[in-house]
């Protein structure tokens, strides 16, 4: 079976970084960007199965770019599903409100929702479950 690849896509580095070795780690084949132009080419370049997107990008946010990535799935641009996590550090500033996760969920066309900060096995668990989901 081929490896699974996985797009990781955050402008600090250090989050990018520790995501992309514990995927690493799991046995995943991982590429990077660090803002939402690059994500894009990556993805276009690439065809990764699951994206890992921040939502808080420079050159496009990453609720946009999710979008563009799903409105291309519709297009059959890419032979495959994208699935897309989307990262976001918003539930820091208020109470997590499932009525607002479901919106940004339903704008940005995202598969998953995830908050930062977070457990890092709770991302692989995620990773792992979607990536099983689709074969």
């Amino acid at each position: 079976m081929d490896k699974k690849k996985v797009l990781v896509v955050d402008d600090d580095p250090d989050i990018r970084e520790t995501i992309c070795f514990n995927l690493e780690r799991e046995g995943y084949g991982v590429s990077s960007a660090k803002n939402g132009w690059e994500a894009l080419g990556a993805v276009r370049a690439s065809e990764p199965d699951l994206v890992i997107l921040d939502v808080r990008l420079p050159k496009e946010n990453g609720s946009r770019v999710c979008q563009f990535i799903k409105n291309d799935i519709k297009k059959g641009v890419y032979r495959k599903n994208i699935i897309i996590i989307l990262l976001t550090g918003l539930a820091v500033l208020a109470v997590h409100d499932p009525e607002r996760e479901k919106k940004l969920r339903d704008l940005s066309g995202s598969d998953h929702l995830m908050y930062k900060p977070f457990e890092m096995e709770q991302l692989m668990e995620k990773v792992h479950d979607l990536l099983i989901i689709e074969e």
